[in-house]
C-alpha cells in the first residue's frame, strides 16, 4: 500500500518504463544469483544460514564486482572477462550442491572470560520450504523497495538517469569506456576517455554496471538506476540481517527496520540522484557488520573470506566509509589484542629471506591503481579532516551547504525531530541493553565517533559534504536500533505505535524526496545522439549552451570535436576545450541565432538547435575530442 501511494502521489500514470526497468532489474539480480549461489553455500557460517537465501544475491553482487575487476587488469577481454565470471558462479553453485553447507570453526575461539561467545546459533531447519518461508517477507519488501526508488523514471515513462547528480554521466561513461579498454588505458572516441583519477579505485563497481547493461540488452545510462535500486534493496535486506542477527529483534520487527531504512528521505535521496559509489558502499556495510561480528563469535575460514568479500567491495566503491564497519570490530577485538605477545621479528641474517621479499610484495600490492586510489583517498581526506587549518571548500562536491540532520532519520523537520528525539534515544538503550557485552561496546563506540565528527563537521566550514556522507551511512543504523528497541517496549502496543508514527513520517519524508526528483537525461537530451550521427567524423561543434548541461550534451555527441567559449569550469569534471572557431554551433531552441552563425538552422530538435559556423571566424578551430581533465593528482576533491 505505501508504495502503490507514494507511486500514485508522485504522478505515475503508465506502465511504459516497466519492461525496460524489469529487464534491467532481472538481468542484475539473475546475475548476481548465478555468481553468488555457490559462494554463499560453500563460506557462509552455520550460525547465519537460517537467512542463506538473503545472502545469495549480495555476495554475488560482490563477487561479480572484485573478479571482473581482477580479470580485467588482467588484460582478459570484457566479453571473455563477463562469461568466465558467470561460468565460474556456475560452476562453483555444481561443487556446493555435492558438498554440505557445514563448516566447522577455525579453532581461533576466544580464550574463556573475554565475554566474547563463540558457540553459533542452533543450525536452522535445512528444509527448503522452511527457508523461503523466513526469506519470502524481507523478499517481498525489498522489491517493493525497488519499485519506490524507480518512481521517477516509472514516472517518466522511460528508462533513463533519474536525480540531479552530475557523477551520473562519469558513472555510465566509465562503464562503456571499461567493455572496451583497458582500465588505465585511454581512448578519446568514448565520452568518458578514461576511469577518472579520483575513481582509480572503482573499476569494480563499473565492470558490474556494464555486466547488467550487457546482460539486459539495454544501454548503461538505461541501466544504472535500476542497478542502484537493486543495490538499495539488498541493503535493506542487509540491515534486516543487522537488526536480526545483531539485535535478536523479532522478523516482524527487522522486516520494519529494513522498510524504514528503505524508505529514509536520505537513502532515496543518494540511491535516486544517483550517487553511486556511495550507493554501493552502503550496500556493502551492513553485511560486513554482521559478518564482522559472526567471525567473532564463530571464526571461519568461510566468515572471514566473506568479511574480506564485503570489506573490499567498500573500500573499493568508497573508502571513507571503511571506518563504519571496521572500528566496532576493532574495539571487539582489542582485549584480544591487548594479551597478545609481540615475537621476536628479527632472528638474524636469515630473517631477510621472508623481509625482503614481503616488502618488494608490500609495495607491489600498494601500486596497484585500485589499491593505491584507496590509500590515496583515505590519505587525501583524513589530511583535510584532521587538521582544523586546512580547508575543506575543495571537499564540498556538488553541495552547498549540509542536508537537516531530520532527512538522515526518516523524518522532514527538526519539529519531528525534536518530538521523536527521546523516544529514538530510549528505544536505541532498549536494543543495546540487550545485547552482548562486546557488541555493546562496539556499537556505542560508532556512536560517540559518529557524535563527535558530526559536531566537528557543523562547526567547520565547508564541512557538510563529511557531514552529509556520515549520516547517510550511520542514521539508518540508528534507525535499525530504534526499531529493535522498540520491538522490546512493554506493553507492545506501545513498541507498536512507536513504528507506526516513524512509518508515517518517513512515508511523508519519502514522498517529498520522491516528488522533488525528475530524471536527468531526459529524450530531449538523447537527441542530440542524432546529430552526433548524422555530421561526418571530425566535424566540430561548440556548444553554445549553459555550461551545466554540456556534461550530458558532450556525452551525446561524442563522436565528433566540441569546445565552448563558456566550458563548464571549477569542477572536478573533464570539460571541453575551449575556443570560438569551429565547423557547427549547437544552442538551445529557444535562444536566437548565434552571430558566429552561416545562415538558417542545419538541423532542429525538441531543445536544441544546430548551425553551421561562418568560416571566416577568427582564430584556430581547437575543438577536440579529447576533454580537458580537470584532477592531475589526488590531493584534495570529493566522491
Amino acid at each position: 500500500m505505501v508504495a502503490l501511494k507514494l507511486a500514485r502521489d508522485a504522478g505515475v500514470v503508465g506502465r511504459a518504463a516497466v519492461p525496460s526497468l524489469a529487464r534491467a532489474g532481472g538481468a542484475t539480480i539473475a546475475l548476481f544469483v548465478v555468481t553468488g549461489w555457490g559462494l554463499t553455500r560453500l563460506l557462509l557460517p552455520t550460525g547465519l544460514r537460517r537467512y542463506e537465501l538473503l545472502w545469495v544475491a549480495p555476495i554475488g553482487a560482490c563477487a561479480t564486482a572484485v573478479s571482473m575487476m581482477v580479470l580485467g587488469f588482467a588484460a582478459v577481454p570484457y566479453r571473455i572477462n563477463l562469461g568466465l565470471v558467470i561460468a565460474g558462479g556456475v560452476v562453483l553453485a555444481l561443487v556446493a550442491a555435492r558438498r554440505s553447507p557445514a563448516e566447522g570453526p577455525l579453532g581461533l575461539q576466544t580464550e574463556a572470560g573475554s565475554g566474547v561467545p563463540v558457540v553459533a546459533d542452533l543450525p536452522p531447519d535445512p528444509r527448503p520450504r522452511a527457508a523461503l518461508r523466513r526469506a519470502a517477507w524481507p523478499a517481498w519488501i525489498a522489491v517493493l523497495l525497488i519499485a519506490v526508488a524507480l518512481i521517477p523514471l516509472l514516472r517518466a515513462g522511460f528508462a533513463t538517469v533519474e536525480g540531479q547528480g552530475q557523477d551520473a554521466h562519469l558513472a555510465v561513461g566509465s562503464a562503456i569506456f571499461l567493455k572496451s579498454h583497458y582500465p588505465t588505458s585511454v581512448a578519446i572516441e568514448e565520452p568518458v576517455d578514461r576511469m577518472p583519477l579520483v575513481w582509480r579505485s572503482k573499476q569494480a563497481i563499473y565492470y558490474t554496471l556494464a555486466a547488467a547493461s550487457s546482460l539486459s540488452g539495454l544501454e548503461v545510462y538505461e541501466t544504472i538506476s535500476t542497478v542502484a535500486a537493486v543495490l538499495l534493496a539488498m541493503a535493506a535486506l542487509g540491515f534486516f540481517l543487522v537488526a536480526r542477527e545483531l539485535l535478536r529483534a523479532p522478523p516482524w520487527a527487522a522486516v520494519v527496520a529494513m522498510t524504514l531504512v528503505g524508505l529514509d528521505r536520505m537513502v532515496l535521496h543518494t540511491v535516486m540522484h544517483p550517487y553511486f559509489n556511495q550507493t554501493w558502499g552502503f550496500f556493502a556495510m551492513p553485511f560486513a557488520m554482521v559478518l564482522a561480528w559472526w567471525v567473532v563469535r564463530e571464526r571461519t575460514r568461510g566468515g572471514i573470506a566473506l568479511l574480506l568479500l564485503f570489506v573490499a567491495v567498500l573500500g573499493l566503491a568508497y573508502p571513507l566509509a571503511l571506518p563504519i564497519p571496521l572500528l566496532p570490530l576493532a574495539i571487539v577485538l582489542w582485549p584480544e589484542l591487548k594479551r597478545l605477545r609481540p615475537r621476536r621479528v628479527w632472528k638474524g641474517r636469515r630473517s631477510l629471506r621472508w623481509m625482503v621479499p614481503a616488502v618488494f610484495v608490500g609495495l607491489w600490492v600498494l601500486s596497484v591503481p585500485p589499491l593505491k586510489g584507496i590509500v590515496e583517498k583515505i590519505q587525501s581526506a583524513n589530511a583535510v579532516v584532521l587538521n582544523p587549518f586546512h580547508s575543506l571548500q575543495n571537499w564540498g562536491g556538488d553541495l552547498l551547504g549540509y542536508f537537516p540532520e531530520p532527512h538522515f532519520l526518516a523524518m522532514n523537520t527538526y519539529l519531528a525531530l525534536a518530538v521523536m528525539a527521546g523516544p529514538l534515544v530510549y528505544a536505541s538503550w532498549l536494543a543495546l541493553r540487550d545485547v552482548e557485552v562486546p557488541l555493546r561496546r562496539a556499537l556505542v563506540g560508532l556512536l560517540l565517533f559518529t557524535l563527535v565528527f558530526l559536531v566537528w563537521f557543523r562547526i567547520r566550514s565547508f564541512g557538510y559534504y563529511f557531514h552529509f556522507k556520515l549520516l547517510a551511512f550511520v542514521g539508518p543504523i540508528l534507525l535499525t536500533l530504534a526499531i529493535a528497541g522498540a520491538a522490546k517496549l512493554r506493553p507492545r502496543r506501545a513498541g507498536i505505535a512507536f513504528m507506526v508514527v516513524l512509518g508515517l513520517m518517513a512515508t511523508s519524508a519519502a514522498a517529498h524526496e520522491i516528488g522533488s526528483t525528475f530524471d536527468e537525461l531526459p529524450k530531449n537530451v538523447l537527441q542530440l545522439q542524432e546529430i552526433d550521427a548524422a555530421l561526418p567524423p571530425g566535424q566540430s561543434i561548440r556548444l553554445d549552451i549553459d555550461p551545466q548541461e554540456q556534461n550530458w550534451g558532450a556525452f551525446m555527441l561524442h563522436g565528433q570535436p566540441l569546445c565552448s567559449q563558456k566550458p563548464l569550469l571549477n569542477t572536478n569534471y573533464p570539460h571541453v576545450q575551449i575556443s570560438r572557431k569551429a565547423d557547427y554551433i549547437l544552442t538551445k531552441v529557444d535562444a536566437r541565432a548565434p552571430a558566429d552563425a552561416a545562415g538558417p538552422p542545419v538541423q532542429k530538435l525538441t531543445a536544441y538547435t544546430l548551425y553551421k559556423a561562418k568560416p571566416d571566424i577568427p582564430g584556430r578551430d581547437m575543438c577536440s575530442q579529447a576533454m580537458v581533465e580537470t584532477v592531475t593528482k589526488v590531493d584534495t576533491g570529493g566522491g
